[in-house]
């Protein structure tokens, strides 16, 4: 345990503050809805009905940029040494909530990120805009600016430790329960290149056959024995667990 919070410390950037953190990508948030409000402000209301498709769509793209550039060592290898690397290194399944507010850092995203996220889901704004008018894009923007704040709270409640949560009535039992378990199974690490990539809804998971229930099988810690680091286990060359098996 002394290894893992040296490590999770070694990776908060000096002057960190979680409040600041949140502040920068709440603010940055309102602003894009705002103006995508705006944008979307002459949609019909069959318009406003394609919420929960664009919802759908952000959760195979969830599925798609977890399971590739993060746990992939593709160029630009930005987004897999901060999330295979660091994030994973600081959080393994039977270690998963935070010490501190300042380890926050090692679960949220950079503020920037939303706007890297946008860009690349353009295209599909675009074919909503050609196809609906720009008020439809609106939309679409609107739908995936909610997709990820929802993106953003839950993972950072599942990194909370569950006795904080129980003061609140959340994570004892439930879909949250599930849920949080389902990615403390993802958080195994001879399974985090392969299962359990949606962290939200598993609805890819379940499509391309990745979802794995936590019980399914042994984690590093039970099979590989002590004395490895959380840095040990972040690497590309990750095993697939052969006792357990994807559902």
């Amino acid at each position: 345990m002394l290894t893992l919070i040296m490590t999770r410390a070694e990776n908060i950037p000096a002057g960190f503050a979680p409040g600041r953190q949140i502040a920068r990508t709440a603010v940055l948030a309102a602003v894009l809805l705002t103006v995508a409000a705006i944008v979307a402000r002459r949609a019909t209301p069959s318009h406003w009905l394609l919420i929960p498709a664009f919802w759908v769509f952000a959760n195979f793209f969830e599925w798609t940029v977890h399971r590739f550039p993060m746990h992939r060592p593709l160029v630009p290898r930005m987004m897999y040494r901060n999330h295979a690397g660091i994030h994973h290194g600081a959080f393994a399944d039977d270690s998963m909530a935070m010490g501190d507010a300042r380890e926050l850092s090692l679960i949220m995203m950079p503020w920037y990120t939303i706007i890297l996220l946008l860009l690349a889901a353009s295209p599909v704004a675009i074919v909503a805009a050609l196809i609906g008018g720009l008020p439809l894009a609106g939309i679409f923007y609107i739908g995936a600016l909610t997709y990820f704040l929802f993106y953003e709270t839950i993972h950072a409640l599942y990194h909370v430790a569950p006795e904080r949560l129980a003061r609140f009535g959340i994570g004892s039992h439930g879909r949250f329960a599930r849920m949080r378990a389902h990615h403390a199974r993802h958080h195994a690490p001879r399974r985090m290149s392969h299962v359990n990539f949606n962290v939200t809804v598993p609805l890819a998971d379940v499509v391309f056959g990745t979802r794995e229930r936590r019980d399914a099988g042994p984690s590093l810690s039970q099979t590989a024995g002590a004395g490895k680091g959380a840095g040990d286990v972040a690497g590309p060359g990750a095993a697939t667990d052969p006792g357990a098996k994807a559902i």
